[in-house]
């Protein structure tokens, strides 16, 4: 089995230390794993990623960071990489938040926790997913 990439957005460097240790401590194999500190650097990555065909395997998104939040850059990704998965990591558990990550294309919500073991069990059973182009 090749390596994946996995692509973690958050403006928290604590909460990306708690998610790649996540990671670690799970005992997932065969996952690259990055960081980005933002959507602007997320879509630079995203862009030049598209053009040599190395996109990642998955996104996992924080929902509120300042600036472009999650739910944009969830917008932006559907639009430009619709092939890529993405799924939302937030401390927000609300409605109205579950609801538009959904009816953005987002194929998962979770809400953050130290261990992340909702979002580990998905990792560890990825096997990638088939998205239907999501109607506009």
């Amino acid at each position: 089995m090749s390596t994946r990439r996995l692509v973690h957005v958050d403006d928290n460097p604590d909460e990306a230390f708690l998610f790649e240790r996540a990671l670690i401590k799970s005992g997932i194999r065969g996952w690259e794993y990055q960081h980005f500190i933002g959507a602007p650097q997320t879509i630079d990555y995203l862009s030049r990623a598209k053009e040599i065909g190395t996109l990642p395997d998955l996104l996992v998104l924080d929902v509120r960071m300042p600036g472009m939040c999650g739910l944009s850059l969830l917008e932006w990704v559907v639009e430009h990489c619709p092939e890529v998965p993405a799924v939302m990591l937030s401390s927000s558990d609300l409605l109205e938040d579950r609801l538009r990550a959904r009816d953005l294309g987002s194929i998962g919500y979770f809400v953050k926790s130290p261990r992340h073991e909702e979002l580990m069990t998905l990792i560890r059973g990825w096997q990638g997913v088939a998205l239907a182009p999501v109607a506009k």
